[in-house]
């Protein structure tokens, strides 16, 4: 038991050093590793697994889409682009469409790399600041 709290207390501490952009980072690795597995899952029919790996891609997505700030312009955007994702993730669940949540995996993983990108150039122009 005392392992388990160890690494809880461990876990939580690496994700209060994080930045922001790292963050969102992480975030999108867990949608995109869950989405993968939805599919493996989905391959291997065993839909109420997969059903719940879709589901929690969907909570992450909501949990980015709950974290903008709707002030700057781009949140707007983003806003569009995670209703998107999370309405044809749950689209892709009901009818198990593997082809869909291929696509879905690839957009993820895009925009997982955008904010990569994003967040590297952010942390360049702080240091360059110093």
């Amino acid at each position: 038991m005392q392992y388990a709290n160890a690494y809880q207390t461990s876990k939580r501490q690496a994700l209060e050093i994080l930045t922001k952009g790292e963050v969102v980072v992480r975030l999108f690795e867990e949608a995109s590793k869950q989405v993968k597995m939805g599919i493996f899952l989905t391959e291997k029919q065993d839909s109420a697994k997969a059903y719940n790996c879709i589901a929690k891609a969907q909570k992450v997505i909501s949990s980015l889409n709950l974290s903008l700030d709707m002030q700057y312009p781009i949140s707007i955007e983003l806003n569009d682009i995670y209703g998107f994702i999370f309405e044809k993730l749950g689209e892709a669940n009901a009818k198990q469409d593997v082809v869909l949540m291929r696509e879905l995996w690839v957009l993820i993983n895009d925009l997982k790399d955008s904010f990569k990108e994003a967040d590297k150039l952010t942390n360049a122009s702080k240091l360059k600041g110093l």
